[in-house]
């Protein structure tokens, strides 16, 4: 079994990113790290395993952009302000490769999807659902578009107790830009699916 990480990060190299991939790599040094400099304004360093885009993707097609390079069964997706505090392999070990797993778990009107700043992905479950929907701008609510597009599919999402601290270093909320981005997110996830999320969220796993 090989777990494949994918780190997306928007600057912030010394503080985050970097942080990120030693902690990776000091507790689970086998592990595949696949690193997406999303057009920083300061270059990530040049690194075999760094790939930098040529614009500044949407989370969404960002995270695709990495998969793509990726090789494990798993695939564990994660913002860059987060740190791996333990060893992780032997729970994912554990788990069925029938389900999308994450530390976030959000409930509204009888829907469950995952926060995506942690998402842990079997690779047959990525071949059967897809890639992230790149339409959802920034970031918001495709998270809630895969999980809806597996619920479809029989395919549940569950949560994990993965060792891993976020701290929500650079949220999205204070982007001035990001209401019009969310209003915009909430409505296409509308128009896809027939339902309006995000009105009215229960976080019951955090």
């Amino acid at each position: 079994m090989m777990i494949s990480v994918v780190i997306v990060g928007i600057n912030q190299w010394e503080e985050y990113t970097k942080p990120l991939i030693d902690s990776i790599k000091r507790f689970e040094p086998g592990t595949e790290i696949i690193v997406i400099d999303n057009n920083s304004d300061e270059q990530y360093p040049f690194q075999r395993n760094i790939f930098r885009t040529n614009f500044r993707m949407s989370y969404a097609e960002a995270i695709n952009y990495g998969v793509e390079k990726t090789h494990g069964d798993w695939i564990l997706s994660l913002n860059n302000d987060v740190v791996c505090r333990a060893k992780f392999n032997y729970i994912v070990k554990e788990l069925a490769q029938d389900a999308i797993y994450a530390r976030q778990i959000i409930e509204e009107k009888g829907y469950v999807w995952f926060g995506n700043w942690l998402a842990l992905i079997p690779r047959d479950v990525w071949k059967k659902v897809g890639e992230f929907d790149p339409q959802f701008k920034m970031c918001g609510f495709e998270d809630a578009d895969y999980s809806i597009r597996a619920k479809k599919l029989g395919i549940d999402t569950k949560p994990v107790d993965l060792p891993f601290h976020h701290y929500w270093g650079k949220t999205r909320w204070q982007l001035p830009q990001y209401p019009a981005v969310r209003c915009h997110n909430m409505e296409y996830l509308e128009k896809k699916h027939g339902v309006r999320l995000g009105d009215n969220v229960r976080v019951t796993h955090d």
